[in-house]
């Protein structure tokens, strides 16, 4: 548990992560009726850093507007286009020991599969990144639970990042990494140039067979072919427990589940080729992973196989839940509203220009959250969207962003979105005492 110190110390770090994106704009609201408030001017950057809203004629409608394309918010534009790709791809040995930089200061949880996005002006992780590149482009994230905590007799988990996208300019070091492997810290030290370096163990994924592989029968062979699931049916006969309970850890049945769960692919565009949902079990448990809170997710690097991990998220999933403000509990939104803006999912992870990481989910529709600020293209994570400051109508708490289509040229669909930030919110799961209609559920 933090202390009050602790407390005291996330507040004023949040304060500085809102005022720092909005750049010039620094609000105090805590005593004010927000309803009265007056928007702020902020400078409009139109042109977004030098992004361009790339879109097929076909996705024009008949009004004009222009569909986003989803692979934009992936790409962190925003980063600029100054940054240099690096080549090469370095896989650790499962169950062999290395010892990697460890970035501090990490705020949540990398899963493998996740892209990070930073940008880094001290010393300390300046020096570690520049280290990276020069090296395998390779560093540690430990969860910052751990980081800023005193835990005794704790196992700690972790995943690589690897480097792919570099930018060393006047001091400020921006990169784009991939999360690859998940690990368990051993030991750290710090190294006299200043940062810490790690012993990790490479973690295993382990991948079961399936539960009838030990017992086809050889005169099944030539139906197996055809019709899989009625050999399997029939060869459950010789088994002691009946077929439904097998079916709980057939990693087959458990993707074909997982595509069921349709709000996490409501608005990704249906005309194009690539399936988003991936179909190997490992990165599909770590892409609908990528969608909860650090600490859910945290929980997921403990697992070694696919299996637990899509067990544990169907279970976890299929009901319906609640985002409500980690202040005042006020419900702010519903899992059915996601709404996916990236080819990533409905949340992602970005990164404002003063290097705080923001999980940011987006929703089409939300309530108790009113925007305090005028709108601003400037290093928008969406392309062609200008944000606004949201904050908490009953307790005034920042919990997120609104993102308007400009008013001037041709206008996006969706016209307009919100982006919450999961760090400000908690989930609940739909009771009827909280008042949860049935018509809410996702389809599992």
């Amino acid at each position: 548990m933090d202390s009050g110190d602790d407390n005291e110390s996330v507040e004023s770090e949040e304060r500085s992560s809102l005022g720092s994106f909005s750049g010039v704009l620094q609000l105090d609201v805590a005593d004010e009726d927000l309803e009265s408030i007056i928007s702020v001017a902020v400078a409009d950057n139109l042109d977004m850093g030098g992004a361009v809203v790339s879109h097929n004629s076909n996705h024009n409608t008949d009004s004009g507007e222009v569909i986003f394309d989803e692979g934009l918010p992936a790409s962190h534009s925003y980063l600029g286009r100054d940054l240099e790709e690096i080549g090469g791809r370095l896989i650790f040995t499962e169950l062999s020991r290395v010892v990697i930089p460890l970035l501090p200061g990490t705020y949540g949880t990398l899963l493998p599969g996740q892209t990070f996005p930073l940008t880094v002006r001290d010393h300390g992780r300046t020096t570690l990144l520049r280290k990276c590149v020069e090296g395998d482009h390779t560093f540690g994230c430990v969860s910052a639970r751990y980081l800023s905590t005193a835990i005794i007799n704790k196992v700690m988990f972790g995943t690589t990042a690897e480097i792919y996208e570099f930018s060393d300019d006047m001091g400020t070091v921006r990169i784009k990494a991939k999360g690859r492997q998940r690990f368990r810290l051993l030991s750290s030290k710090t190294t006299p140039s200043g940062y810490r370096t790690g012993e990790v163990l490479i973690l295993p994924e382990i991948k079961l067979a399936h539960p009838f592989s030990a017992l086809q029968l050889t005169s099944l062979n030539s139906l197996r072919v055809t019709n899989k699931e009625r050999c399997r049916k029939m060869e459950s006969f010789m088994l002691a427990w009946p077929k439904w309970v097998y079916d709980m850890y057939d990693v087959d049945k458990l993707v074909q589940r997982c595509d069921d769960l349709t709000f996490l692919k409501q608005g990704l565009r249906k005309d194009k080729v690539e399936n988003v949902m991936p179909k190997d079990p490992t990165e599909l448990s770590f892409w609908i992973a990528s969608q909860l809170d650090s600490e859910k997710r945290l929980f997921m690097l403990a697992l070694n196989s696919p299996i637990p991990r899509l067990r544990w998220l169907l279970n976890f999933l299929r009901k319906c839940h609640q985002f409500i403000c980690g202040t005042c509990r006020a419900v702010i939104g519903k899992q059915t509203d996601c709404f996916a803006m990236s080819v990533e999912g409905a949340q992602g992870t970005y990164v404002n220009p003063e290097g705080y990481h923001h999980d940011t989910l987006t929703l089409l529709k939300v309530e108790n959250v009113i925007s305090i600020s005028g709108p601003s293209t400037h290093f928008s994570w969406f392309p062609g969207y200008a944000w606004s400051i949201a904050v908490c109508r009953h307790c005034q708490k920042h919990v997120g962003w609104h993102f308007t289509s400009p008013s001037s040229g041709r206008k996006m669909q969706p016209e307009k979105f919100w982006g919450l930030s999961r760090q400000s919110l908690e989930t609940r799961i739909c009771t009827e005492e909280n008042m949860c209609s049935l018509d809410d559920l996702p389809v599992m």
